[in-house]
């Protein structure tokens, strides 16, 4: 299910409650919020610091990486572990999902 459709159903489910609204912008910002929640794989890099899935391209199973700014300058790093750790997202070829939000 995409994020769209996830967004319509959850306001079908409240728009009752809403009152008066602008439908296209309640839709909107829950699709931009459950990005969050549900993260969909996309080409895109990470653009801010955080943990997200990634998946080598081909092969491999997904994995959790922590995604932060470099100790010497401000560029994206993930922690790909031992022998490579720190790597500047740009470098890495796959897909992403995330960031993820920690649990409440």
């Amino acid at each position: 299910m995409t994020l769209r459709a996830h967004a319509e159903a959850l306001y079908e489910g409240m728009s009752s409650l809403l009152g008066e609204h602008d439908a296209q912008e309640v839709q909107t910002r829950l699709e931009r919020d459950l990005r969050h929640v549900t993260p969909q794989w996309s080409e895109a890099l990470p653009d801010c610091p955080g943990w997200y899935w990634y998946k080598p391209p081909e092969i491999g199973e997904p994995q959790l990486l922590l995604v932060g700014h470099g100790r010497i300058d401000t560029k994206l790093m993930a922690d790909l572990g031992p022998p490579n750790n720190l790597v500047d997202v740009q470098r890495i070829k796959g897909q992403w999902a995330g960031p993820i939000l920690p649990p409440t």
